[in-house]
């Protein structure tokens, strides 16, 4: 049976990830998602069996069994799905955002693995400036923190400015996300150059009908549904300047904090006005933080060899959008 090329779509952070997954991958009539976040309409229309099969899969070449995967067995559930596709005329859609982040050992033994079981497929990848990826970043740890995580019960808020945030976390878990040109390198010598297609998230943000359809054409699916799907949604929508005020003040008085911390999840939610889905419920300028001079030299430094290279091998035009500290 023929089946059509699949697609990887190696998700960064903060490139609109999530919001692709869950309105075109998971919902559009030419894609076969092959990852997480299945809409209620997707979920109807494929089994349990399904999902733990994609489950297994990943498990075997992107986690625990990362670097000693169990090929008979990916072989032979990927087969299954992808008679599933061929039967339907789908494409193939694996996303999943870990592909480009951890340490690079672990980033190049997803490229190997993938490539072993997905041999021909397409690259997809959206790339973001260092500082805005890193500022978007922190605004999303807030949020994990305070609303996401269900350790949070019994502690006080957690808040602390940008600078504090990358002297804590910049290189135990966020240099990765920077260092996307040794990710690409991987899937380069992977999957081959000829494969790889990079989209800019400031191409998204100038122009978001534009830059879905072009993914769409990459994909060879319908770029009009697509659009429809997608245009004007939002996943992951970042703290809006009246919630992190509410925040600031809840760890600055011992009284809010004490019942901060007592708070379940949902009474959590609520006080910063998230809805149980992590959507705003109250709209509002989006917060916004300035990252220090010494961190901005420090960031462009570590990120410059990777994007130099980038913009040299593909022709994405980064320095246009500020990506080496020129804007």
């Amino acid at each position: 049976m023929n089946h059509r090329k699949p697609v990887i779509h190696i998700g960064m952070p903060k490139t609109a990830t999530k919001t692709f997954q869950k309105r075109i991958f998971s919902n559009h009539s030419q894609v076969l998602y092959l990852g997480y976040f299945f809409g209620a309409e997707t979920k109807s229309r494929r089994s349990t069996d399904f999902g733990r099969k994609i489950e297994a899969v990943m498990e075997q070449i992107a986690y625990e069994h990362i670097h000693k995967p169990d090929f008979a067995l990916c072989d032979r559930l990927i087969k299954e799905v992808l008679d599933e596709s061929a039967a339907h005329d789908k494409v193939p859609v694996w996303s999943w955002e870990g592909c480009s982040t951890d340490k690079l050992k672990s980033r190049k033994a997803r490229a190997t693995n993938l490539k072993r079981v997905f041999d021909d497929a397409k690259i997809l990848m959206t790339l973001r400036s260092p500082l805005s990826l890193l500022e978007a970043s922190y605004f999303q740890q807030l949020r994990t923190m305070n609303t996401i995580s269900k350790r949070r019960f019994g502690r006080g808020p957690y808040y602390m400015g940008i600078d504090e945030w990358l002297d804590q976390y910049f290189r135990k878990t966020d240099l990765p996300h920077i260092l996307y040109g040794d990710t690409i390198r991987e899937y380069m010598d992977a999957f081959g150059k000829e494969s790889l297609n990079l989209f800019l998230f400031e191409e998204l943000v100038t122009d978001e009908e534009a830059f879905i359809r072009r993914v769409c054409h990459r994909m060879e699916i319908d770029p009009d549904e697509g659009i429809r799907l997608c245009v004007g949604e939002r996943e992951n929508e970042r703290w809006t300047t009246t919630q992190i005020e509410i925040l600031k003040r809840t760890k600055e008085s011992f009284w809010e904090s004490l019942r901060y911390s007592m708070l379940s999840r949902k009474g959590r939610m609520n006080l910063f006005k998230w809805d149980l889905s992590s959507e705003n419920k109250e709209y509002g300028d989006r917060a916004r933080v300035e990252i220090s001079k010494e961190w901005q030299i420090r960031i462009f430094e570590v990120a410059h060899e990777g994007n130099r290279w980038v913009e040299d091998e593909f022709g994405v035009p980064l320095t246009k959008y500020g990506y080496f500290g020129n804007q």
